[in-house]
Formats: C-alpha cells, sequence, structure tokens
C-alpha cells in the first residue's frame, strides 16, 4: 500500500511508471542525468578555475590553440561522463531484472540531457567564466525541478517543454525517442561551438 503511494506521489511529479521494474529502472536512469551532468560542469568549472588562478599560463604558452584546448577539455569529459553513466548502467543491471541491453539503452538515453550540462558549461566559459559551475548545473538542477513543479501543478504544456527531462523517453520501458535525442544532442553541440567560439576570442587570464 505504501509503495502503491509512493508510485502515484511520484506519478504526479512525472514519474510514471514505478510499480514495474522497467518503469523504476527508467526513473533511476533519467536520475543519473543529474550526477553525470554536474560532473561535467564541475570539470569544465575547474579548467576556468585553473585559468583565474594562472596554473594554465604554461599551457597557454605552448604551441596549441585555444580552440585545440577546449575541445580536448570537452571530449575527455564527455568520455568520463559517458564512463560514469554506463558504471551506473550495469551496477544498477547487476542488481535488477534488467538485462544488461536494456539498462545501457536506458543510461544512454540520458546521455543528451547530462551533454546539455557539459555544453552550457563550455559556453560560460567561452563567454562568463566566472559563472561556469552555475550555468553548467541549470539544465540539470533547474531543469529537474522544473519538470517536477510543472507536473506536480499541470503546468501547461509550453512550461514543461522548457525541462529536457521532458523529453526524455521512459527506457527500457518504453522504446527510445531518437528524434529528441538527436535534438538534445545537436543543441549541446551548439552549445560548445558557441562556448569554443567565445573562448578563442576572450582575454585570457594568465
Amino acid at each position: 500500500q505504501e509503495n502503491r503511494r509512493f508510485a502515484d506521489l511520484a506519478a504526479t511529479a512525472g514519474f510514471a511508471g514505478l510499480g514495474t521494474a522497467a518503469g523504476f529502472a527508467a526513473a533511476m536512469f533519467g536520475l543519473l542525468a543529474i550526477p553525470a551532468g554536474l560532473y561535467a560542469a564541475t570539470r569544465i568549472a575547474t579548467l576556468a578555475a585553473d585559468e583565474t588562478h594562472r596554473r594554465w599560463t604554461g599551457v597557454l604558452a605552448l604551441p596549441i590553440t585555444r580552440t585545440r584546448l577546449v575541445i580536448t577539455e570537452a571530449a575527455v569529459t564527455a568520455c568520463g561522463m559517458l564512463v560514469v553513466l554506463v558504471g551506473a548502467g550495469l551496477a544498477f543491471q547487476a542488481r535488477s531484472p534488467i538485462g544488461i541491453g536494456p539498462a545501457l539503452a536506458g543510461v544512454l538515453t540520458v546521455a543528451p540531457v547530462a551533454a546539455l550540462s557539459l555544453g552550457a558549461a563550455v559556453l560560460a566559459l567561452g563567454w562568463a567564466p566566472h559563472v561556469v559551475a552555475a550555468v553548467g548545473a541549470l539544465p540539470v538542477v533547474g531543469g529537474f525541478f522544473l519538470r517536477v513543479v510543472a507536473e506536480s501543478i499541470d503546468a501547461p504544456a509550453w512550461l514543461r517543454d522548457l525541462s529536457p527531462f521532458t523529453h526524455l523517453a521512459a527506457v527500457p520501458a518504453v522504446s527510445p525517442d531518437w528524434s529528441a535525442t538527436a535534438i538534445l544532442t545537436g543543441v549541446a553541440v551548439t552549445l560548445i561551438g558557441i562556448g569554443v567560439l567565445g573562448y578563442s576570442r576572450r582575454d585570457l587570464t594568465t
């Protein structure tokens, strides 16, 4: 009875299907976007802090372009983010009836939402380096709370759609939404591109 009540409350907040193993897994995988996104945001924020404290002066003096530097950092961060997601998915699968394939599909489905945090952090690195952590956290932290509040108060659809979590398919309970995945990934890549452009042009603290 208590589990059913919890499932009803979660459904009100936008996390339906907790009464089944697949639905519960989908909800847990959706939440993984938050730590993965925060990992990306804090790593890029560390790059900004290193610049502010002049720890990158020697590196920037080398014959390496700023564009290459920030793209490399973003690529390494993206790989680390995927390791976090896949590792969490495999750990969850080991303690659940969900198979490896559905578990990996579930965690990789949320990767574009976490990638939005990476994109936002790189965007801030290029144009507002003093707020990298806050801007980078906005897509996952702000997006999650917006989703919960919007669902709880039955907000208009346009308001719900502002949260990237609204566009996540509940994998493995349902099939992946490849269109939403492509759009979210495209937005993340665009943010990274704009951030790289700003980083290559702005004055650096050296």
